[in-house]
């Protein structure tokens, strides 16, 4: 056992590095957001279970507060029920303990300082995996700085889940130079390299913002649609043709007033049954060759079917002169909500066009980062993403989306059905922002830039995601200046 790994503080401490822990973790991440509260509490948490013990029991009463912290925290944050709130935060808290055990197994059988990186390998590597897995991506460290602008600029580097890295970082280091000063009466060296490390991501943060962009713009118009009005109102989302043309021909009336060069309708925006499908869909493309706007349009198409699947989420990109360039049908179901839509399993494709190269997913879709990474490999100009989003975290999940953005390169528009209209460039700034929360309709419009730019992480984010696998291998198993597992051991025996 290393005693470069004891830590001395008083235990009388202990219990309140489980409430200030706990506290804190709830004001993190999720809708009631203080982004300093994220560097605070895991090393509450991390040091409480350092300086006790019994293991078992602290790695318990963490994981009790942890669960306490993310079932206050997501309380009303789906318009479901607080059964499935519940489930998420318990979710939630599974995922955020891993990499406490990690840590707790190795802190004590890793030489020195190699302790040190653990914590926050795991979490790199936990967020990794789980990121095929959406369900979990609303949780990650990173979301915590969702307006430090400049902090951000990095994950076009390195991507998100460097970010949660550094986050975490933070607390391992903090908690083994509490325990060199204790001991030695010195600031530990990690200390200056981690204040070093941050002095860097800003500084290249501050440099990237001011890169000028290319001046050509793109006049993007949001609306809402109709059938989710009745759906949300009355219950009934399937309204006669002739009322979606009327509306059609409105807004796209007033897009052209305008001279907007593009349109977008908010997920679900017309509902109808099979039967009506191309019908429906030629009547689109007179409207769009009339007006000759480019259009994003998204259907709810009921089909007639003895299987529990029977619906269709999808878009249609038409151009100005009516041509169907991208049919996509929505891939990422939400869990024990959309049971009854059929996804798609096609790769996503990015088409060419007037307005630069674009592609379009659907709102759930946009928390799978390696999914969306699939699309910045061709590096995109631009990502539409027609949503509904659910109130409690409407504001979070459609600032969370410019995570992607930033890593993939490309200019972002989110319009929404039932939540938060936003429109940003590559680097993560909002150029449009609408709260569109029980309003029956409106009429947004964003200056986007029209180029994207090509990232490092567009090219390497796949391969650098496995840093985090070899980094924790190697601090684990590599030999270090006292040699091998297998010396040591044989000095000991």
């Amino acid at each position: 056992m290393n005693s470069d790994n004891d830590f001395i503080l008083n235990k009388n401490l202990n219990p309140i590095f489980l409430i200030i822990g706990t506290i804190l973790s709830i004001f993190s991440i999720g809708k009631w957001n203080i982004p300093i509260t994220i560097y605070i509490w895991p090393f509450c948490f991390l040091h409480y279970l350092h300086i006790n013990e019994n293991k078992v029991s602290s790695l318990l009463k963490v994981y009790f507060c942890i669960l306490i912290a993310n079932l206050i925290r997501w309380i009303g944050c789906s318009n479901l029920n607080l059964s499935f709130d519940f489930l998420a935060g318990f979710y939630f808290s599974i995922n955020t303990i891993i990499p406490y055990l990690v840590d707790l197994y190795f802190y004590k059988k890793v030489p020195k300082w190699k302790s040190i990186f653990i914590f926050p390998l795991t979490v790199g590597l936990t967020e990794f995996v789980l990121s095929f897995y959406s369900f979990s991506n609303n949780n990650l460290y990173a979301y915590s700085q969702l307006d430090n602008l400049p902090f951000l600029q990095i994950i076009s580097l390195f991507g998100t889940f460097f970010l949660s890295f550094i986050i975490t970082l933070f607390a391992s280091i903090l908690d083994y130079s509490i325990n060199i000063y204790l001991k030695e009466r010195k600031i530990s060296k990690f200390v200056y390299y981690y204040i070093g490390i941050n002095l860097f991501i800003y500084l290249f943060g501050g440099i990237y913002l001011l890169i000028p962009y290319n001046n050509e713009t793109i006049r993007a118009v949001s609306v809402r649609g109709i059938s989710q009005e009745y759906y949300v109102f009355k219950k009934n989302d399937i309204l006669p043709l002739e009322t979606y043309y009327n509306y059609i021909n409105d807004t796209m009336t007033k897009a052209k007033s305008i001279n907007a060069d593009f349109i977008s309708y908010a997920e679900r925006a017309f509902a109808f049954n099979e039967e009506d499908k191309e019908k429906f869909i030629n009547k689109a493309i007179n409207f769009v060759k009339f007006f000759k706007i480019n259009t994003l349009i998204s259907l709810d198409i009921r089909y007639k079917r003895s299987e529990t699947r029977s619906k269709q989420n999808m878009n249609l990109f038409i151009d100005d002169k009516g041509k169907i360039l991208y049919e996509y049908t929505k891939h990422n179901l939400i869990p024990f909500v959309e049971f009854d839509y059929f996804p798609s399993k096609e790769p996503l494709q990015a088409i060419n066009t007037k307005l630069g190269k674009i592609s379009t997913v659907i709102c759930y879709d946009i928390n799978y980062p390696l999914f969306i990474n699939s699309l910045s490999r061709n590096h995109l100009d631009m990502l539409i993403v027609p949503s509904w989003d659910y109130p409690g975290v409407a504001e979070f999940q459609s600032k969370e989306a410019r995570y992607k953005a930033i890593e993939g390169g490309f200019n972002l528009i989110k319009n929404t059905a039932n939540g938060v209209v936003i429109a940003s460039d590559y680097k993560g700034r909002i150029l449009s922002y609408f709260s569109g929360e029980n309003c029956e309709d409106y009429f947004i419009v964003s200056e986007l830039y029209k180029h994207g730019v090509k990232t490092l992480y567009s090219y390497i984010g796949r391969i650098f995601n496995f840093i985090y696998l070899i980094s924790l291998i190697l601090v684990i198993y590599y030999p270090d200046e006292d040699g091998n597992r297998k010396e040591l051991k044989k000095k000991k025996n």
